[in-house]
C-alpha cells in the first residue's frame, strides 16, 4: 500500500499505543486500539517505514552522571535562521534544534558536560557560527514532565495504563532519584543498538554485544529499573494531530515551584517541563490543536495556577532535532 503521507484513527491510535509504552507487543497495541494484531503489524510497520515517528532509546545523562542539559535561545541576523539551526543539529551535545518566533529565532538544547563545557559552547564555540547574534542560557535543575512519559490524550486512560504497566523503563519519574551504576562496555553496546532501533528484538541486541539473549535482556532490564535508560518513541505533536506548539518560559514563586510543576505537569498538553537556573525559574513545551486552544490554555490553565508571576511564550516553526532524531529542512529558493 503506497504511503500517502495521511493517517486515519487507526493509525493515530497506534502511534500513540507507542508512545505510551515504544516496545509493546503487537496483540498489547491491538488490545488498547481495538484492532487485531495483523492490522496492526501492518499499519506500525507503515508508518515506522515512513519515518514520522522513531523508536529509540536514551541514556539519562543526570542518571548516568554525564553532563547537565541547557536550554538555549539563540538570536541570529536576518537571514540566517535556518543555516544556523542546521548546523547546531550537527552538534553531538546538542539533542533538540527548533526554528522558533518571538525574542529568538532558534531554541536549542545541548548537554554540557561541566560548566567549562557549558562556557565553551555558550560563550566560545556558539557566538564563532555564522549568522549567530546572541544567546542566553537556562539550566536544567530538575524535570517534572518529559517526552519519555507524555500522553498525547488519543488513548483512554485505561488503555494507557495497560500498556503502561508493562514498561520496563521508569517512564514515570522523569527527574532520576539516585544516580545508576557504572555502565560497563556491554550496557554501553545494548545503550547504542537500542538508541539505533528501540524495538530491537533480545537475539539481535545479544548479537551486537556479544552475548547471549538472557544477558542482554536482564541488562537492559537493570539499566531501565535503575533510569540509566529510557525507551521513547519521538514523534512531532503534529503528526498526532496537534501542529500548534509553545515553549514557555515562566517565573514562579520559589515557594510554589513544586505544587505548580504537579499541577502542569498532569496536563496532556505538556511534553515538557523543568525548573531552570537563569532568567527564567522553569521552562516546558506544550502542543494543542490550534491557537485558541493555546489561548485557553495561557489564560486559563496558567492564569489559574497560584505563583505563576510571568509568562513569556515562543512559538514553535519547526523542530529539526528532537531526541537527537535529526529532520534537517532546506526551504526551496526563489
Amino acid at each position: 500500500m503506497k504511503d500517502t503521507g495521511q493517517m486515519d484513527e487507526v493509525d493515530l491510535r497506534v502511534v500513540a499505543a507507542l508512545v505510551a509504552h515504544p516496545r509493546a507487543s503487537w496483540p498489547a497495541i491491538g488490545r488498547a486500539v481495538n484492532a487485531s494484531e495483523a492490522t496492526v503489524s501492518r499499519r506500525a510497520g507503515r508508518i515506522l517505514a515512513s519515518r514520522r515517528i522513531h523508536i529509540t532509546a536514551t541514556l539519562d545523562v543526570l542518571a548516568t552522571g554525564r553532563g547537565v542539559p541547557a536550554f538555549v535561545r539563540v538570536r541570529c541576523s536576518p537571514g540566517r535562521s535556518v543555516a544556523v539551526a542546521n548546523a547546531l543539529t550537527r552538534w553531538p551535545s546538542v539533542r533538540f534544534v527548533s526554528l522558533v518566533s518571538g525574542a529568538a529565532d532558534c531554541l536549542v538544547e545541548l548537554v554540557a558536560t561541566d560548566r567549562n563545557d557549558l562556557l565553551e559552547l555558550t560563550l566560545l564555540r556558539l557566538p564563532e557560527l555564522d549568522g549567530v547574534t546572541g544567546s542566553s542560557s537556562e539550566v536544567v535543575l530538575r524535570r517534572f514532565a518529559t517526552g519519555v512519559g507524555w500522553d498525547p490524550g488519543i488513548l483512554a486512560p485505561d488503555a494507557v495504563a495497560a500498556l503502561r504497566a508493562d514498561r520496563i523503563d521508569r517512564w514515570d519519574r522523569p527527574h532520576p532519584s539516585a544516580p545508576a551504576p557504572a555502565l560497563t562496555e556491554v550496557d554501553e553496546a545494548l545503550a547504542a543498538a537500542l538508541a539505533e532501533d528501540g524495538r530491537a528484538r533480545w537475539r539481535d541486541l545479544a548479537a551486537r554485544a556479544g552475548i547471549i539473549e538472557s544477558t542482554a535482556r536482564r541488562r537492559v532490564e537493570n539499566l531501565c529499573r535503575h533510569g540509566a535508560l529510557r525507551l521513547r518513541t519521538v514523534v512531532e505533536p503534529e503528526t498526532l494531530g496537534l501542529p500548534v506548539t509553545a515553549f514557555l518560559w515562566l517565573r514562579v514563586d520559589p515557594r510554589r515551584v513544586d505544587a505548580v510543576a504537579d499541577e502542569l505537569s498532569r496536563r496532556p498538553e505538556v511534553l515538557l517541563l523543568c525548573a531552570t537556573a537563569g532568567e527564567h525559574t522553569m521552562c516546558g513545551e506544550v502542543a494543542v490543536a490550534a491557537y485558541s486552544d493555546l489561548h485557553r490554555f495561557l489564560t486559563d490553565t496558567l492564569g489559574g495556577i497560584a505563583g505563576i508571576r510571568d509568562v513569556d511564550v515562543t512559538l514553535g516553526l519547526r523542530t529539526l532535532k528532537r531526541a537527537s532524531i535529526v529532520r534537517p529542512w532546506f526551504p526551496p529558493e526563489g
